[in-house]
């Protein structure tokens, strides 16, 4: 890729929906380093010589699997300067075999990109991908195995979300990590416009007090410079 914010949506499309495998297989020969790594909940790929054979077979089954798959890129995120890109992705993935209707999922892909010489013209610089990680939510994971779980997934993150003010309150009445209503007059006095701060500590105040003052110092020091 010359310019990674422009093509990386086309990239994504090709390695991943591509109309067939000689296609695929191209795009994943281009776009990839050879020591590319891959991470994703089901399997993982490290870096090393040729392993991007390995990347390509995960990707030619996952269309075995999914013969009809289905790809789109809500948003892009390119750290020009970290060489590092987000991608908001909504896919549509159907087991071959499943009796189910398909449901789309939503993940994040970051890929991390290695700038190198362009091997048809060394005076360009062009991007590979070094490193793909994919994110998914549980109930997207879901989505992608068997739809119908995907409501009883999201029914278990809310009882846990419950479980956790519970136990939150319940710990707090014991003690631990409490928050005390102006205790000593460094509490946390609760206001409908927001909460003040609590007063900074002896310890913390000398710690910001000199670090104030080493920045000063490093400011003058660059001044004199």
């Amino acid at each position: 890729m010359e310019n990674p914010a422009e093509e990386i949506v086309n990239v994504a499309t090709l390695v991943t929906a591509a109309i067939n495998p000689e296609i695929q297989k191209a795009a994943v020969l281009r776009y990839y380093a050879q020591d590319a790594a891959f991470r994703h909940p089901f399997c993982a790929v490290a870096p090393g010589p040729n392993s991007r054979e390995a990347i390509l077979s995960i990707l030619q089954w996952y269309r075995v699997l999914s013969p009809v798959l289905s790809v789109g890129v809500n948003s892009v995120t390119y750290n020009e300067e970290k060489h590092s890109v987000f991608l908001d992705v909504r896919q549509t993935f159907h087991i071959r075999w499943s009796p189910f209707k398909p449901a789309p999922a939503r993940l994040l892909v970051h890929l991390t990109l290695r700038p190198e010489r362009s091997p048809t013209d060394p005076s360009k610089t062009v991007y590979v991908i070094a490193e793909q990680e994919d994110f998914y939510h549980p109930d997207d994971l879901a989505a992608l195995l068997v739809p119908p779980l995907i409501p009883v997934v999201r029914s278990a993150l809310h009882t846990a979300t419950f479980a956790c003010k519970v136990y939150a309150k319940v710990f707090g009445m014991l003690g631990y990590w409490a928050v005390r209503d102006g205790e000593g007059g460094k509490g946390v006095h609760l206001q409908p416009r927001g909460e003040p701060l609590p007063p900074v500590g002896e310890n913390e105040g000398v710690e910001l007090q000199e670090r104030g003052t080493n920045d000063g110092d490093a400011r003058s020091d660059k001044k004199n410079d």
